[in-house]
């Protein structure tokens, strides 16, 4: 899978407001809305210009090694609203990583798509430490973060849970 000894859920994670679920063959076209933006490029490594090609290769797993998820509205599972994905960081650590598309930013998508994916893994894998990325300046971002449990991103905080937050465009 990821170097994470966990399976991905069988069902569609949710919290009534978004949820996660596996990507689709018919996701390339929102894929490459949500990665072919300035934001994305600016504060990510996601190619620019974004093309089909990378849609591609990213849903069959070609560009990263992580369990990854559309982050979708929880009413209507095809309106595309962003991506996590969770990794192996090494030293029983997991990374969370995530986007947000541009028209969903600024309603707590990321908040929640984070905690959602948060509380599933540290359920599922026992885990040794926490950090948020320092790295990231955002505000949104580290809504994000702080909102999962996560201490400030430039504390770099050791927490007993274990997950590190890292972030881009929110």
């Amino acid at each position: 899978m990821t170097g994470l000894d966990v399976d991905r859920p069988a069902a569609p994670l949710s919290d009534g407001v978004v949820a996660l679920r596996a990507w689709r063959e018919e996701d390339v076209p929102a894929v490459v809305a949500l990665c072919d933006d300035p934001e994305v490029a600016r504060f990510t490594r996601v190619p620019s210009p974004y093309t089909e090609r990378d849609a591609r290769e990213f849903l069959d797993g070609g560009v990263i090694e992580e369990m990854s998820f559309a982050v979708v509205a929880a009413e209507d599972h095809d309106d595309v609203l962003g991506s996590i994905g969770l990794r192996d960081a090494g030293e029983g650590r997991g990374e969370l990583g995530y986007l947000v598309a541009a028209h969903a930013r600024g309603r707590g998508v990321a908040s929640r798509a984070v905690r959602l994916l948060a509380e599933w893994a540290r359920a599922r894998r026992p885990i040794s430490s926490r950090r948020a990325d320092p790295g990231c300046s955002r505000r949104a971002t580290r809504e994000a973060a702080r909102s999962s449990g996560s201490p400030r991103p430039w504390e770099r905080a050791r927490w007993p849970y274990g997950w590190s937050t890292t972030t881009s465009a929110a």
